[in-house]
């Protein structure tokens, strides 16, 4: 039972926080901003929201996320006013680097492909 309100309030919380960025802040330069996770303490005290910052560079996901960190009690304020719950959660901003991650991994697979392509092509 409190999995299911657990994930229930990750869930509210991820739709409303993305239509926040959507809305209410103002743009965030020319980079894509997406909610990727939620994920809320047993207590629902304390939510950990997991942001894609779509940016070639960097230096400015990491100034984009800073902001986003100096605006996190204004955005929980937003939140309060659209979720009902007792209490509503201390936010944590993180950058989701999961895409970073397999755009490493896909790069590596099709360097691995072209060596092959390579020494196929020596061979003959």
């Amino acid at each position: 039972m409190i999995d299911y309100r657990k994930r229930r309030v990750s869930d509210e919380i991820k739709r409303i926080v993305g239509e926040i960025f959507i809305k209410d802040l103002p743009s965030q330069g020319s980079s894509l901003i997406t909610v990727t996770n939620v994920r809320c303490s047993s207590d629902l005290l304390q939510a950990k929201i997991y942001l894609s910052i779509y940016n070639e560079d960097p230096a400015q996901r990491l100034r984009i996320l800073k902001n986003i960190i100096k605006k996190a009690s204004y955005i929980r304020g937003l939140l309060g006013n659209r979720i009902t719950l007792k209490y509503v959660p201390k936010l944590l901003f993180f950058e989701d680097d999961s895409m970073i991650y397999v755009d490493n991994i896909e790069r590596l697979i099709q360097s691995i492909h072209k060596d092959e392509e390579d020494d196929i092509s020596e061979s003959d």
